[in-house]
């Protein structure tokens, strides 16, 4: 067998022209990408071959379009919106869906529905997976019927048929129990799937309870997994574990043993919903025969952590969601609140689930200082001893750690090394960009490697050092392993714009590039940049920076210029900007990951309304962006509404700034008309008043209103963004019960809560909105001192033109030669006749624009070390909490 990356490399070669004549290479070729569950390779491969035999006049066997479908189905680059309807068109065009006789193909079509319901949860889909399932098991019951006990390819249609029955029954059970009595129908559908079982264990095995077969059977090891699910649906742990092994024992591929224990764990979910029923019925679900222990036994079997206190109650509900969280732009505000959001996620002990987290801007910054805490957790615990403790200290650490390095001013520092400077002044290939992600990397996230090595390292942090490899499994895999972790291992996502097509760029641990799903070119006929392995990517990009990443997710147009990347596509130079500009919220990137269960912590900044004309043209094209802005949150926003309305997603929590802050609609003059109360909550009139998750309406006005910058960020006003996220995401389900923790951010809670307790947070919030001059507003000392100052160098300007006021002569004169003149007219004309001379010889566009950067960088550089040395840490003290 080849390994996976030698599979690829051949795959690749034969899609780019490689023959493969030898139908034994290509099946070997073939059958390796699904042990490593290439199915996109697995498809383009195959969809070559039948185009290559159709050519050649070979006839091209039915197999060849189920495998075909199998793979597409299957394959987790494809968007779900796409491929299950592919799949379907597959088997309809070439395997005559609706008439055939084939089981493999009934088979086929029953899991891709099956799969579509996941997806969508439309119930028809379910219904659907049923019929096609019924098929192949009326087939596989004719032939046991005709004493073909030698059958066993049919033998799949038949424990899905009776799996699926079961499923409906928990469907109905969690849709109608609550209110209504268990429907005759719903014990009708168990009692049909128990008896499917016992037919299947009838079948094949003389005596069930010595557990021998009939004879005839030839392929014993094909009706292991059958008869092991059989058994467990019957409630027959005993003998159900003996198959499990049975089969685990057969030279099992690992996707296979994957896909076979997702089986016996959704039938042990659904045993865990039909013990929890209560009903008037004589125990229609046999519930005094569901066995904590027998079931424990068979999870351990199959690797599934099972925890021996609780038993049972390992096994989840059978809605396994997948958890992804959205942590928005908007600067190290969005950043701080965001660590308030994780510090309540982790007392509800949710942090475990979380297995997307898509980062934008600002959630680029603590998103990423997050999973590297994350990283070192489940590099150094294995999964079984992993806490929710473990979590709370993690985000305590966050709390202050993070913070000590906003308070290290990262926008200020941008030009306080000269040689630094200096770089950027020669050229476009290093930008502010590239120092800023140098600066993450230098105050953010190269501590955390240090303090982990006990010992500093220069050496810069590349997105392949990302990986996590849990402790003691050294070939865990993301997408095969995951699912049987309690602890899940999160897939970090930074998210950027490709200012080349408009399109998402993201960057994860392994790859790099534009996704393939959620670009539609029926709209959309701009080219996709392809995402790619880093491995693959041409050299310098082989190993690319972290910090370069969160700069590329996090570089604010105009403020910072765009990351570019050349040489990574042919005729492209690609240029990225702040994520932000195309999604601010990371919501386009968990809906591509498919995560049913959303949390979306917005803290981006959220349009003001405007009174007033705007002043100018350049206000209201400023505006007129910000709308734009805004309606793209809204929508984006209202989408994941209406998928929470259809069950694509289960569950949904959105936190934002404004939570609470909304207002009732203008009456026009002299209106008559009430609002309608119906629409509207009450709108909080009392400034004082609490919101709904226990913030003062003023204090979260003031908060909403707080700069969105990477300057820094006192006590008060991370602490109050910290207490707000935490309050809002505590409010989102009962937290009643849940103890809590003593954060450092709860020093401000009365600040917050408490009218009497306001008054140095609300004078700080009055200052927060600004970007310049913060100190001046907040030091009483040094705003008389800069009144001082300036007062004196007016009174020093006046008198100078008092005293000179009658003299004729000029202040200062400059003389113009001839020869001066000449040159400047030959330079302008040869700039009119020439392009590329002008830019060689333009004094103007070579000289004097590099003379006064140098003296813009030169200035900027003084002022930040004094910045840097007198007023930053000064600003830090005042606003520490009193």
């Amino acid at each position: 067998m080849k390994d996976k990356k030698e599979a690829i490399a051949c795959a690749k070669n034969y899609l780019r022209g490689e023959d493969i004549s030898n139908a034994i290479l290509f099946d070997d070729l073939y059958q390796n990408l699904i042990q490593y569950e290439q199915y996109g390779y697995a498809t383009e491969i195959l969809l070559k071959k039948i185009e290559d035999d159709e050519e050649q006049g070979t006839e091209i066997k039915l197999s060849k379009y189920q495998d075909l479908a199998d793979n597409i189905y299957k394959d987790s680059t494809l968007s779900s919106y796409f491929k299950f309807d592919k799949a379907i068109n597959v088997l309809k065009s070439f395997c005559d869906l609706e008439h055939t006789k084939n089981s493999k193909t009934l088979g086929i079509a029953g899991e891709i529905y099956k799969n579509k319901w996941k997806f969508d949860h439309q119930f028809h889909n379910l219904l659907q997976s049923r019929a096609y399932y019924k098929k192949g098991y009326l087939i596989w019951n004719n032939k046991m019927h005709k004493s073909i006990q030698t059958e066993t390819e049919c033998i799949n249609t038949a424990v899905n048929y009776a799996n699926i029955n079961e499923l409906i029954v928990i469907e109905n059970l969690e849709r109608l129990s609550e209110t209504c009595e268990i429907t005759s129908e719903t014990i009708e559908r168990f009692e049909t799937a128990q008896c499917i079982r016992k037919e299947i264990i009838e079948a094949y095995l003389v005596d069930s309870e010595e557990i021998i077969f009939k004879d005839g059977i030839e392929s014993k090891e094909k009706l292991y997994f059958a008869l092991a699910e059989a058994f467990f649906g019957l409630r027959m742990y005993k003998k159900a574990l003996h198959f499990i092994l049975l089969h685990i024992e057969n030279k099992t591929e690992d996707w296979q043993i994957k896909s076979f224990s997702k089986q016996i764990y959704n039938l042990a979910s659904y045993q865990k919903t039909e013990k929890n029923q209560k009903s008037t019925n004589k125990d229609p679900f046999q519930k005094n025969q569901i066995d904590k222990e027998g079931q424990n036994q068979c999870l351990i079997a199959l690797n599934l952590q099972v925890d021996e206190k609780e038993g049972v109650d390992y096994v989840k509900p059978k809605q396994q969601n997948k958890l992804g969280i959205g942590l928005s732009g908007g600067g190290f505000r969005a950043a701080l609140f965001h660590i308030g959001v994780l510090a309540a996620l982790a007392e509800k002990d949710k942090l475990k689930e979380i297995e997307v987290i898509s980062c934008v801007s600002g959630g680029s910054i603590i998103g990423t200082f997050y999973y590297l805490k994350i990283k070192d957790l489940f590099e150094s615990k294995a999964d079984a001893d992993i806490v929710q403790a473990d979590y709370i200290r993690i985000v305590k650490e966050i709390e202050n750690e993070f913070l000590s390095a906003v308070q290290k001013n990262i926008r200020m520092r941008l030009l306080t090394n000269f040689s630094k400077n200096m770089k950027m002044w020669k050229g476009d290939s290093y930008s502010r960009s590239n120092r800023l992600g140098e600066l993450y990397e230098e105050y953010f996230y190269k501590p955390l490697l240090n303090k982990k090595t006990g010992s500093p390292d220069n050496n810069p942090i590349y997105m392949n050092d990302l990986f996590i490899t849990p402790f003691g499994n050294n070939k865990f895999r993301l997408n095969n392993d995951n699912w049987k972790r309690t602890h899940k291992v999160p897939q970090l996502i930074l998210n950027s714009t490709a200012v080349n097509t408009g399109h998402n760029w993201q960057f994860t641990a392994s790859w790099m590039g534009e996704p393939p799903t959620y670009i539609s070119d029926d709209f959309d006929v701009k080219p996709r940049l392809r995402r790619m392995y880093y491995e693959n990517a041409p050299e310098p990009y082989q190993n690319f920076r972290l910090g370069y990443a969160v700069a590329a997710s996090s570089c604010v147009p105009v403020l910072f210029q765009p990351l570019v990347l050349k040489g990574l596509y042919k005729n492209f130079n690609l240029e990225l900007i702040d994520g932000g500009v195309h999604d601010n919220q990371g919501i386009a990137s968990i809906l591509e990951q498919e995560c049913n269960e959303i949390i979306i912590s917005d803290a981006s900044a959220q349009m003001p309304d405007n009174a007033v004309n705007t002043d100018n043209a350049m206000s209201l094209f400023f505006r007129v962006d910000t709308i734009l802005q805004e309606r793209l949150r809204e929508i984006q926003l209202l989408d994941l509404k209406s998928r929470m309305y259809t069950s694509i997603v289960n569950k949904l929590s959105i936190v934002h700034l404004k939570n609470g802050l909304a207002q009732l609609p203008v009456n026009w003059i002299n209106c008559t008309d009430v609002n309608r109360s119906i629409l509207y909550d009450k709108e909080i009139e009392d400034e004082n008043a609490l919101l709904k998750y226990g913030v003062m309406k003023k204090i979260q006005k003031g908060l909403s209103e707080v700069r969105t910058d990477l300057d820094s960020f006192n006590d008060l006003e991370a602490y109050a963004l910290m207490y707000s996220g935490y309050q809002q995401m505590m409010h989102e389900s009962n937290s009643v019960n849940l103890k809590r923790e003593n954060w450092n951010f709860l020093k401000i809670a009365e600040s917050c809560t408490l009218p009497a307790k306001e008054r140095q947070l609300v004078n700080q919030l009055k200052v927060s909105s600004y970007v310049p001059f913060k100190i001046v507003r907040m030091s009483t000392a040094l705003r008389f001192a800069v009144l001082g100052f300036g007062g004196s160098l007016l009174l020093v300007l006046l008198t100078f033109l008092i005293l000179n006021w009658n003299n004729v002569s000029p202040l200062y004169q400059i003389d113009i030669s001839y020869n001066f003149i000449g040159l400047i007219v030959i330079v302008f004309l040869v700039g009119f006749l020439s392009k590329f001379l002008a830019k060689v010889i333009n004094i103007e566009s070579v000289f004097k624009k590099k003379v006064a950067l140098f003296l813009l960088i030169t200035m900027g550089w003084l002022l930040s070390l004094v910045y840097i040395r007198i007023f930053n840490s000064w600003y830090n003290r005042l606003g520490r909490v009193k």
